[in-house]
């Protein structure tokens, strides 16, 4: 039986709806308020374990289903130069048995399913609500909303990302998100598929690209841009015009054709933050973004928020109270975070650095090959 029966969920994106799924599969009544706009976004991907963590949460098929599932000898994470010459054929992935394939989706799209699933359980959603105080005592966790209503929580789950209002409240003199040096610039392309899918490389980037439904495809592109300052709407169109304009690989060519002054262009610079353990204080535990937000160099960080919601789960039902749970679940989830977001940043630096793509393949298999093992 689990070790409590209430929870407030703070944050309403991919970390707080799949949190509020587990937990309410586990016979935990969740409550989630959010903020902002959990549904803007582009693409994002789930593989290796990962993938499981959809299974468990049981909306696997739903995405898949909507989305792009990748076969296990993809090639979208293959490297070529400017000119769409092959450099690297990627990493290899480890596989186990029934290992699921990895599957990619807009973003927008999976919050609707989350969402759906969320209710059909009977999840409470609230939005437009935050909270505006926390207190902590032995029976319980009192927050205070922004609509004036106070209620009362065996536990809280801080999910709100990389600004996360939580973790300010929980550790107010921890550090806030360090800056990478490169910004992410993604796109939902017009039109229909374009091949080969892979990443391409330029002395002005990257980007990669690959097809969902509805004639849409996803390219994400990463650029250097050492000082970060505030960039306009023509600032980014340009970076991004220039970087395809640095190309002439065919796909590449096709994709430019595409892209017009209207295109609706998401630029995010990378930002990466690992809270010391533990991420929780008494009753209330970060997760996802709020504890962890990394760069997308290995593509694992929507992925992690999944299997933190699926361990937190496992961990509430099995564990006597909500300390021991706490505990267990840093111990599960911390070593295989840190592996996630050092690997991500250390890629970042050998990209600025320009190390070759066969130095940076041996990176990635190495942490590939430890997220292979179950969490």
């Amino acid at each position: 039986m689990a070790c409590a029966s209430t929870a407030l969920i703070i944050g309403g994106g991919i970390a707080g709806l799949s949190s509020a799924i587990a937990l309410t599969r586990i016979g935990i009544q969740c409550e989630v308020i959010e903020k902002g706009n959990p549904r803007e976004g582009a693409s994002i991907a789930f593989s290796g374990r990962a993938a499981d963590a959809l299974v468990e949460l049981g909306i696997y098929d739903l995405v898949c289903n909507a989305g792009t599932p990748f076969p296990h000898n993809s090639t979208v994470v293959t490297m070529r130069d400017s000119a769409g010459r092959q450099l690297s054929p990627g990493p290899g992935r480890p596989t186990w048995p029934d290992a699921k394939e990895a599957v990619g989706v807009y973003r927008p799209t999976l919050i609707r399913i989350m969402t759906k699933v969320a209710q059909d359980l009977g999840v409470k959603l609230q939005y437009d609500t935050t909270f505006t105080g926390i207190e902590h005592s032995a029976s319980g966790v009192r927050v205070q909303l922004s609509t004036g209503e106070e209620h009362m929580y065996d536990f809280a789950v801080g999910a709100d990302g990389i600004n996360s209002a939580t973790r300010q409240e929980l550790f107010p003199s921890a550090p806030g998100p360090t800056y990478s040096g490169q910004l992410s610039i993604r796109w939902m392309a017009p039109g229909p598929r374009v091949q080969p899918e892979s990443w391409y490389h330029s002395s002005a980037g990257r980007f990669g690209f690959y097809y969902l439904p509805e004639d849409y495809v996803y390219v994400p592109a990463v650029i250097d841009y050492p000082e970060l300052g505030r960039l306009t709407d023509d600032d980014v169109r340009q970076l991004f015009a220039n970087l395809l304009d640095s190309m002439t690989a065919p796909a590449v060519v096709e994709l430019r054709r595409r892209l017009e002054p209207t295109s609706d262009l998401i630029a995010r610079p990378f930002r990466w933050i690992l809270l010391p353990s533990a991420w929780y204080r008494d009753r209330t535990l970060l997760i996802g973004d709020a504890a962890h937000a990394t760069t997308a160099h290995l593509g694992m960080g929507g992925g992690m928020a999944m299997e933190d919601s699926v361990v937190l789960a496992q961990c509430i039902r099995d564990a006597k109270t909500i300390q021991e749970a706490f505990d267990t679940f840093m111990g599960r989830r911390y070593e295989r975070v840190r592996t996630v977001v050092e690997t991500s940043v250390k890629l970042s630096e050998m990209e600025q650095s320009n190390a070759s793509p066969a130095e940076r393949k041996l990176v990635m298999e190495k942490a590939l090959a430890t997220l292979g093992n179950p969490y």
